[in-house]
């Protein structure tokens, strides 16, 4: 954990860039993944990281926006940084094991037009993912 905070310190002293946390939530027998309107690839949920928050406090907020969870986090698994197309700002990756409390019912809002919930591997090949959030759910399927 330590090591994302001295992340975010530098970036804030150094760059311009943001950081966007995302979960491996557990729901079910699966895990989520989402879409947002106008969106052809989908996405794990969660988001950008909130000016004076901890990025704990973001993914919790952000699933709490999304789809109407109140989750718990599992554990931190992972990170990674993505520069995108020339012009974009970079962002830095943080994953989390995610799951929600008690029998919540998931609903998406306004940023969010569909979800899907997948537990085997070879559902992937339906969803068009980015890359970087693709291969860190892998880990967790079937």
């Amino acid at each position: 954990m330590f090591f994302i905070y001295v992340i975010m310190v530098y970036m804030a002293q150094k760059y311009i860039g943001q950081v966007t946390m995302k979960a491996i939530l557990k729901y079910g027998n699966g895990y989520v993944l989402v879409r947002q309107e106008d969106e052809k690839k989908w996405i794990l949920p969660g988001g950008r990281l909130d000016f004076g928050e901890t990025p704990e406090e973001g993914i919790l907020r952000e699933l709490k926006e999304e789809i109407s969870l109140d989750c718990k986090i599992e554990d931190i698994i992972g990170h990674d940084a993505y520069q995108g197309k020339e012009g974009k700002l970079p962002k830095i990756f943080i994953y989390y094991l995610v799951s929600a409390l008690n029998d919540q019912e998931l609903k998406v809002d306004n940023e969010i037009s569909e979800f899907v919930i997948i537990s085997k591997l070879g559902d992937l090949d339906k969803y068009p993912m980015y890359p970087n959030q693709k291969s860190v759910l892998e880990k967790y399927l079937d």
